[in-house]
């Protein structure tokens, strides 16, 4: 696991300001603030891990302290003292088997952290590539409704050109305005859906991106020819979601086993040291300082080496509760596993279908432009013939630019989905980024 995180987190050199899809991903990788919670996710997996396997090693602790101690008897002083000890304490635990499996249930959920953080990774390689398309198809409808308001209102200048010289019907005059006037309101329409699609792009990287590489539609995009089935398989086997949910089933397992031991012996080795220093100066009511009959010792030692056996006999029903939820918890693990994978499954069949039907619907889409473009020189053609009306020729205008700006609704789609159907079958890396800038202008 710790070689595919170094796989998603290999260092790509760019310029941090220059907007092309490579920058603006590596930017995002630091002030994405979704991506950096699951950072801090992993993190924290890590020092549960750390926490857990502290209670299977030794402890150690050093204890001290200082009382000043004084004993009446008929509020007459009888006893004064201060005392000083410190102390060591060593502890290691030798047979504790709930221990053991509750540190194996730790790596289990470190392993299932950073599975869901390559994922995480995955993610935000969809979430900008995404928003950075959605800026470039908002950028691409409003160029389509740009294109077409300067056609009619050249169009709108030939009418009207022509009505003056009573070639035109009012009417037709009429027709050409009320079109130049749907084209305005379009392309004003359009200019603020570039200006919202930034937004999303900036909340990602937490400033304002105001110039973007457009992407080179003219090349060929095709679907995986690869076996269904195959890829299937690998999904079941690469995707992190299911590598995330099969390690959280096999962590539920371990917390089952360590509420299980929990009706075993615990068996601990412990070791203690303490040093008391007494300075006695009443004595039965009398002056230490005198000589007595006898010696107040003023320093003692105590050592005490120890194996320390326990074993529940009766716990009002604690373990049992706590081993049947363990054991519950395993089971809905385990359909949560099912359902990841089936899932996927479905992802990756749905994602094969749209990408095939995507490649297909570029390619239909690009002899549309040419024939649309056809069209329209030919209909123009006619309008100056006068065997085509005005209406004709205000839809060829249409429809050229609506199918400019399908060709790249869809290319734009088409990329998206492949990245989605890499992270389905796991193989979606920072790489595939690199790959793809190089495809923009």
């Amino acid at each position: 696991m710790k070689n595919i995180l170094k796989l998603l987190l290999i260092s790509l050199s760019f310029e941090v300001f220059s907007n092309d899809l490579l920058s603006i991903y590596k930017e995002a990788l630091g002030k994405d603030p979704e991506f950096n919670s699951k950072k801090a996710d992993l993190a924290i997996s890590k020092e549960f891990l750390n926490q857990s396997r502290s209670g299977l090693l030794p402890q150690m602790r050093v204890i001290g302290g200082t009382n000043w101690n004084e004993y009446y008897q008929d509020r007459a002083l009888q006893n004064d003292y201060n005392t000083f000890s410190y102390g060591l304490n060593i502890s290691q635990p030798l047979f504790r088997l709930d221990l053991w499996f509750s540190n194996k249930q730790a790596k289990e959920n470190l392993e299932a952290a950073e599975a869901q953080f390559a994922y995480q990774q995955q993610e935000l390689i969809i979430k900008v590539t995404r928003a950075y398309f959605k800026v470039l198809s908002a950028k691409a409808n409003l160029e389509a409704k740009i294109a077409t308001e300067k056609a009619l209102k050249n169009q709108y200048d030939s009418v009207l050109e022509r009505f003056n010289t009573g070639s035109v019907s009012r009417i037709e005059l009429a027709e050409a305005k009320a079109a130049l006037n749907r084209a305005e309101s379009d392309r004003v329409q359009a200019e603020g859906n570039v200006d919202i699609s930034f937004e999303e792009l900036n909340s990602i990287v937490g400033r304002q991106v105001k110039l973007i590489t457009p992407l080179n539609t003219s090349l060929d995009y095709k679907a995986p020819r690869t076996d269904l089935e195959n890829e299937v398989s690998k999904g079941l086997v690469n995707n992190y979601l299911i590598v995330e949910a099969k390690n959280r089933l096999e962590a539920a397992d371990a917390n089952t086993k360590s509420k299980s031991s929990n009706y075993l012996p615990k068996i601990d080795l412990s070791a203690n040291a303490n040093r008391r220093t007494s300075k006695q100066y009443t004595f039965d009511g009398v002056d230490s300082n005198i000589d007595l009959p006898f010696t107040i010792p003023t320093e003692t030692e105590n050592r005490i080496y120890s194996i320390q056996f326990s074993m529940p006999l009766f716990t009002s029903g604690l373990n049992n509760s706590q081993r049947r939820q363990a054991l519950l918890q395993e089971v809905k693990s385990e359909e949560q596993l099912i359902l990841v994978e089936r899932g996927i499954v479905q992802q990756i069949r749905t994602l094969h279908t749209a990408l095939r039907t995507s490649e297909l619907n570029i390619s239909s889409l690009k002899a549309a432009v040419e024939s649309s473009k056809d069209a329209l020189e030919a209909t123009r053609l006619g309008y100056e013939l006068n065997s085509r009306n005005l209406i004709d020729l205000l839809q060829a205008e249409k429809n050229y630019s609506e199918s400019i700006n399908n060709l790249s609704q869809a290319t734009y789609n088409f990329i998206v989905t492949s990245l989605q159907y890499k992270q389905a079958i796991g193989n979606l890396v920072p790489g595939d980024v690199v790959e793809l800038n190089k495809q923009f202008k």
